[in-house]
C-alpha cells in the first residue's frame, strides 16, 4: 500500500485478471457510458510544402493555408512554422480573432522499426549502415529517436533519446539479431512447385499420377503457409497499433520509419499463380487451378492495412517506409521449365508489396523510400523534412464521433507541392486515456493531476504455468472525484485502464474495469479526507514489468496516469 496518511476505503471486489504480454481475458462486466466532457481537442496537421524540385518553401504564413474537412472549409486556430522553413514562429488565434503567443517548438519523435519477419538479413545489414550514417549526420532540433524490432513480439531495443550515439550502439548490437524471414518458406514452396513442374514434360500414367500427388500436397502446403502468414501479419498490425497508441500519448509530432522488404496484400498469391501454371494441365487438379485466384483474393489484407493507415492518422503518426522494391528479388523457378514467367512473377510480387507500403506512407503524410545505393540521399531528404514543415490545427465542430474524416490542405501559391496526412479518425474522448496509459507503459511518462497511486498489495505468488499473480491496489483521493448527490448517498463512477510492458518491450493488450463509487451522505465529510482503493490481481510473466494505470472520473471527464515498476521472479523488487 502507498505511503500516505490517508485512510484507504477499499471499494469493489478483487478482480482476477490475466494481463500478461501473451494476451488478456476481458471481463463479462457491462461497459457503461457516462458524462461526455465538452473540451474539444485540436486536430493537428503537419504539412510539407516544396517546389517542383522537392526543395522546401520557406516563409509561408497562416494566411497562405486553407484546410478542408470532408470538403468543407474550417478555420485554422493554430499555426507553427518549423525552424527549417523559417525562424521559429508559433501563432494561435484567440476567441477575439487576434494572434497570441502559444506553445514552444514541437518535439519530434522518430521510431526506427525493423520488421524482421519481412526483412532479409542482407538488406537489414544494408539498412543499418545507411541508418548509422543518417543518425551521425546533423539532425533536426528536438528530435528523439527510438529503435524497435518486431520478430513476432515487439522488442524495444532503445527507448526515445536525443543521444544518437545510444541509438547507433543499439543498432550495432542488433546486427546478429533478426528472425528467419517468411520468404524462406515461400522460396521452399516455389522450389517444390519447380521440381514438380519439371515432370510436366514427362509422359505416361505413372508420371501423371506422381504429378497429381505432388500438386495436391503442394496445394495443401500453400494453404498452410497462407494461413500462418495471415495470422502473423494480423498480429503484426495489432502490435503496430499498440505502438501507435503509445506514441499518441506523447506531445509533439510522431513518425515511424519502417524497414521491411514489403508486405503482401494477398499472401501466397504468387504461389497460387505459379501452382496454377505448373499443375493446371493435370485433369484432376483443374478445379483447384481455376479457383486459385479466388483463394488468393479471400485473404486480401489491403483493407486492413488501409485501416492501419487511418488508425495512424487518427493518432497523428506518419509512416516512412523503407522497402526493397526494385532490387530484383528472384524466384526459385527454373527458366528451363518454360511453364512460369519467373521475372514477371517477381516483378508483380515486388510491385504489389511496394505499392501497399507506399500507399500507407502516402496516406499518413510520409514517404516511401527504397533500400538501394541511393538510400543515404533519401534519408537526408527525410532529415530535412523533419525540420521543414508547417503545423496547422483547427477545432472540429464534432468530437469523439468515431468517424473517419478526410483532410485537404491547399496553399495559395502557384507551382508548389503539398503533402500531408489524408484524414483522421475522431477517437472518442473517453478512449484517449487508453493511448495515454500505453504511453506510460512504453515510454515511462505520467500525468497525475488526481494524485492516484498504484502499489503492490500483498505477496506475489508463482503459478504452475510459469507466470506470477501480482496483487495491486490503485488509490485515488475521494476529494478529487466528482460525486452526484442522491437521496441517500453521493455517487460517482470511475474507469481504470491497465497496460503492462515487460523488460523486452512487449506490450499487453489494454484492459478496462469500471467501478461505481458510493458514499453515504452521513459519511461524506469524513470520506472527503480519505482515499478510495481498488484491488486487482494481475497475471504477468517473469522479469521486469512496468504496470501503467490510467484512472478516469467518468462524471467530470478528468484523468490521471501513473505507473509502477516491479521485478517478478528472479528480478524481484518494486520501484516507482
Amino acid at each position: 500500500m502507498t505511503r500516505t496518511a490517508r485512510r484507504v476505503i477499499v471499494l469493489g471486489l478483487a478482480v482476477a485478471m490475466s494481463l500478461s504480454v501473451v494476451g488478456a481475458q476481458e471481463s463479462d462486466q457491462p461497459q457503461a457510458t457516462f458524462f461526455a466532457p465538452l473540451n474539444v481537442p485540436l486536430i493537428s496537421i503537419e504539412v510539407y510544402v516544396s517546389d517542383r524540385a522537392g526543395r522546401p518553401i520557406p516563409g509561408l504564413t497562416l494566411e497562405d493555408f486553407e484546410i478542408f474537412e470532408d470538403g468543407k472549409p474550417v478555420s485554422i486556430s493554430h499555426f507553427y512554422a518549423a525552424p527549417g522553413v523559417t525562424e521559429p514562429v508559433q501563432e494561435e488565434i484567440d476567441s477575439g480573432g487576434d494572434l497570441v503567443e502559444s506553445a514552444p517548438a514541437q518535439n519530434l519523435y522518430l521510431v526506427v522499426y525493423f520488421d524482421d519477419i519481412n526483412l532479409s538479413r542482407g538488406r537489414r545489414q544494408s539498412a543499418i549502415e545507411h541508418l548509422r550514417e543518417f543518425l551521425a549526420s546533423e539532425l533536426p532540433p528536438n528530435l528523439k529517436v527510438m529503435l524497435v524490432r518486431y520478430s513476432g513480439h515487439l522488442n524495444i531495443e532503445q527507448g526515445f533519446t536525443e543521444e544518437t550515439d545510444e541509438v547507433i550502439a543499439a543498432l550495432d548490437a542488433t546486427r546478429g539479431s533478426g528472425s528467419l524471414s517468411r520468404r524462406i518458406d515461400e522460396t521452399m514452396l516455389m522450389r517444390e512447385i519447380q521440381n514438380a513442374a519439371s515432370m510436366a514434360s514427362m509422359s505416361g500414367d505413372r508420371a501423371l499420377e506422381t504429378l497429381e500427388q505432388s500438386g495436391s500436397s503442394t496445394w495443401q502446403s500453400i494453404g498452410t503457409y497462407v494461413d500462418q502468414t495471415v495470422h502473423r501479419t494480423r498480429t503484426s498490425i495489432e502490435n503496430q497499433k499498440r505502438l501507435i497508441r503509445s506514441l499518441s500519448g506523447l506531445s509533439g509530432r510522431k513518425a515511424i520509419l519502417m524497414v521491411s522488404d514489403g508486405v503482401e496484400a494477398r499472401p501466397g498469391e504468387s504461389l497460387y499463380r505459379a501452382w496454377s501454371q505448373a499443375f493446371g494441365r493435370v485433369p484432376a487438379l483443374r478445379i483447384d487451378a481455376q479457383r486459385a485466384f479466388l483463394q488468393a483474393a479471400r485473404d486480401d489484407l489491403s483493407g486492413e492495412f488501409g485501416e492501419l493507415a487511418r488508425f495512424a492518422n487518427g493518432h497523428r503518426v506518419s509512416f516512412y517506409t523503407l522497402s526493397a522494391a526494385g532490387t530484383g528479388r528472384g524466384r526459385a523457378i527454373s527458366a528451363e521449365t518454360r511453364l512460369m514467367d519467373e521475372d514477371r512473377l517477381a516483378v508483380d510480387q515486388g510491385m504489389s508489396e511496394h505499392v501497399l507500403m507506399a500507399n500507407m506512407a502516402g496516406t499518413t503524410g510520409g514517404r516511401s523510400l527504397v533500400n538501394s545505393p541511393a538510400l543515404a540521399g533519401q534519408l537526408n531528404e527525410v532529415s530535412e523534412e523533419l525540420a521543414s514543415y508547417y503545423s496547422l490545427a483547427f477545432k472540429p465542430q464534432h468530437f469523439g464521433d468515431g468517424k473517419y474524416h478526410r483532410l485537404d490542405v491547399k496553399v495559395k501559391k502557384d507551382g508548389v507541392r503539398v503533402r500531408h496526412r489524408g484524414g483522421y479518425l475522431d477517437v472518442p474522448l473517453a478512449e484517449r486515456i487508453v493511448d495515454r496509459t500505453m504511453a506510460a507503459a512504453v515510454h515511462g511518462v505520467a500525468d497525475n493531476p488526481l494524485g492516484i497511486s498504484v502499489a503492490t498489495a500483498g505477496e506475489i505468488t508463482a503459478r504452475d504455468d510459469g507466470t506470477f499473480l501480482v496483487p495491486v491496489i490503485i488509490t485515488v483521493p475521494i476529494e478529487q472525484l466528482v460525486l452526484i448527490p442522491s437521496e441517500e448517498e453521493h455517487q460517482g463512477q470511475i474507469s481504470i485502464h491497465l497496460t503492462v510492458r515487460d523488460d523486452s518491450g512487449d506490450i499487453s493488450a489494454p484492459i478496462r474495469r469500471d467501478y461505481p463509487v458510493a458514499i453515504p451522505n452521513a459519511s461524506l465529510t469524513t470520506a472527503l479526507g480519505q482515499s478510495a482503493g481498488f484491488t486487482l490481481r494481475l497475471g504477468v510473466g517473469p522479469g521486469r514489468q512496468r504496470i501503467a494505470v490510467g484512472l478516469r472520473d467518468e462524471i467530470a471527464g478528468t484523468e490521471s496516469i501513473t505507473f509502477l515498476e516491479i521485478g517478478v521472479g528472479d528480478a524481484g523488487g518494486v520501484g516507482g
